[in-house]
Parts: C-alpha cells; sequence; structure tokens
C-alpha cells in the first residue's frame, strides 16, 4: 500500500511539475529545476536521522503515512525530469492547435499532452515504485512495529545474532518479487514505448 500510494502522489505531482517546466518560463524555474535533480542526489541515510527527530515530534514515526510522504519525496525529483524529457518532445504546436479549435489549456493537456506522454508515465510509475518497494535504510529507522514495516525490513527480521532463517528469508524474497514483477508486466508496452520514444524521427 505504502508503494502505490507514493507512486501515485509521485506521478501526479512529477507529471504537472514536468509539464510546467516543459511549457512555460517563469523567474527561478531553471534554478527550482537544479535543485530538484540536486536533491535527488542527496543519500538517504544522511537524512534519516534528521527525519527520525521530525517524525518523533510531529507524530508520524512507525506510521504508513509518513513513510508514502518520505517516498513520495525520493521520487518527485526523477518522475519530474523524466516527465518534463517527454513533454518537451510533445510539440507545442499541437496545443496551440487544440486551443484554436476551442480546447482550453487544461483540455489540451488531457486530451493531447497526457496520452502522447503515456509512455513516459509508465516508465516513471515502474521506477517510483520500485525506488518505495526495494528502499531499506530510511524505512529501517522510520519504522517499528510489523504493521508499518515494509518489505525489506521485514526481510532484514530474519536474520539474529547468530541465526539466519534462511527458509523464511528465501520465502519472503517470493513473495516479494511477485508484485513488483506484476507491475513491470502490467506497463511492459507502455514501458518500451517510452524507451524507444523519439529514437525515429
Amino acid at each position: 500500500m505504502t508503494s502505490i500510494f507514493s507512486t501515485f502522489l509521485a506521478l501526479v505531482t512529477g507529471t504537472f511539475a514536468g509539464y510546467s517546466f516543459a511549457r512555460f518560463r517563469f523567474k527561478g524555474g531553471n534554478q527550482l529545476f537544479i535543485g530538484m535533480m540536486l536533491a535527488r542526489s542527496i543519500p538517504g541515510i544522511s537524512v534519516s536521522l534528521p527525519l527520525f527527530v521530525i517524525f518523533a515530534r510531529t507524530g508520524l514515526l512507525d506510521r504508513i503515512s509518513g513513510l508514502i510522504l518520505i517516498y513520495t519525496a525520493m521520487t518527485i525529483p526523477f518522475t519530474t525530469w523524466l516527465m518534463q524529457g517527454f513533454f518537451k518532445d510533445i510539440p507545442s504546436t499541437l496545443d496551440e492547435a487544440a486551443q484554436i479549435d476551442g480546447c482550453s489549456r487544461w483540455q489540451a493537456f488531457l486530451r493531447i499532452d497526457l496520452p502522447l506522454a503515456l509512455p513516459g508515465l509508465a516508465a516513471s510509475g515502474i521506477f517510483a515504485f520500485l525506488t518505495s518497494w526495494n528502499e531499506f535504510q530510511i524505512a529501517s529507522v522510520i519504522t517499528r512495529t510489523p504493521l508499518s514495516k515494509t518489505f525489506p525490513v521485514g526481510l532484514y527480521d530474519f536474520t539474529q545474532e547468530f541465526t539466519i532463517d534462511w527458509r523464511g528469508m528465501c520465502a519472503m524474497s517470493v513473495i516479494m518479487l511477485v508484485p513488483a514483477i506484476v507491475f513491470v508486466l502490467l506497463t511492459q508496452k507502455q514501458l518500451i514505448k517510452g524507451l524507444t520514444f523519439g529514437a525515429i524521427k
């Protein structure tokens, strides 16, 4: 549930942000975009302690909502960057033609730009989902009880000081792989289009 909600929020936010950066020019836009990309380069383990302190004070510690908030913030920069590239490859003349035909900016986005950017949306969705699904460092610090622990943290719980439950670890590893494989298979067609988008002009 954590990965699904964070992926959805990252896709919505990243799509609108990517469209804004691709279609509009505003003061400080380049600096804001570069700042978002630089934020992506910060290692998760370096912010785990500040996040622990902040979440402990705000009541988000050991809560699924806290993890969703973190994972959404982690994946928005890459999603924005990827969607901005896809929207840039879509000619702005299509928007202008749609507006001449009576569409508003919002209708042109929904009927023209968004359908053409679906391959990028699929690629961004796979990245966001797998990032939040496999993340361990922050989740191991933020979560405490089985109700909020993610699969990677639960997988680590099979290791004890002197023993390792290999049977349980292997079984949970298989269970952990299934949703990721299913998600990739469902979006495979759009992903292939996204990888080859713009290769032939």
